[in-house]
């Protein structure tokens, strides 16, 4: 197991360079390639062991994948699609927080709190959008709902943290869950203001990278 993990990073730490140094459409082959190490790495960690809650996870992850090659387009396409394929990076990577929710929702149980922290988030998400000026376009509402449904999943997380205590399982999910927060939250001002220093970049990548990497790999200690 250890060597598929070790995989996935090596896989994730090529491509995070690609992106920086090379030409969109080479960028793109490695990404596929960094997205499904972290597919495999959460197939192999399952196994046998089906079971409908560590499915979710799967296929949240399987989500993730098909948000990254969307996102990859970018570069690819004419500026006037940039929000289009934005919106359907959104739609899938919502989707994927959803599966990882439905996993919380199966191994914790649920509580008001984390609602209440999703909607506190948010909130301040939509104050700091609105002072950073974000030209978010027709990706305002959906992005919002995104803001939402990640902070959900994080806060349902921190209640799965609270409820199981400090298991390898619950750490690697936590910690991802936060890594995923961390991510969105720079690469808003990428996307919406433009803001392409290499630095945000591989910040962006490495904490989004480290995200589904864990989350796959907590798969194994259930």
């Amino acid at each position: 197991m250890t060597v598929y993990l070790l995989i996935a990073i090596l896989f994730s730490s090529i491509y995070i360079g690609v992106e920086l140094f090379y030409k969109p459409l080479f960028a793109f082959f490695f990404k596929a390639i960094a997205s499904m190490s972290f597919i495999v790495l959460g197939s192999v960690s399952l196994g046998m062991r089906i079971s409908e809650a560590l499915l979710f996870i799967v296929i949240g992850l399987l989500f993730g994948m098909v948000g990254d090659l969307i996102l990859a387009l970018r570069p690819l396409r004419p500026k006037e699609e940039d929000h289009t394929i934005i919106l359907a990076g959104i739609i899938s990577f919502s989707l994927g927080h959803i599966f990882y929710l439905l996993f919380l929702l199966e191994v914790s149980r649920f509580s008001f709190y984390s609602i209440l922290f999703s909607i506190g988030m948010t909130i301040i998400v939509m104050v700091v959008s609105y002072a950073m000026k974000f030209q978010m376009g027709k990706t305002k509402i959906p992005s919002y709902i995104y803001s939402f449904l990640i902070f959900l999943m994080i806060g349902q997380a921190i209640v799965y943290y609270m409820q199981q205590g400090n298991t390898p399982n619950v750490m690697m999910i936590l910690i991802g869950a936060f890594l995923f927060g961390i991510s969105d939250l720079i690469l808003a001002p990428i996307y919406y203001n433009h803001i392409n220093h290499k630095a945000m970049i591989a910040s962006n990548l490495i904490t989004y990278y480290a995200a589904q990497i864990l989350i796959a790999y907590s798969i194994f200690f259930l």
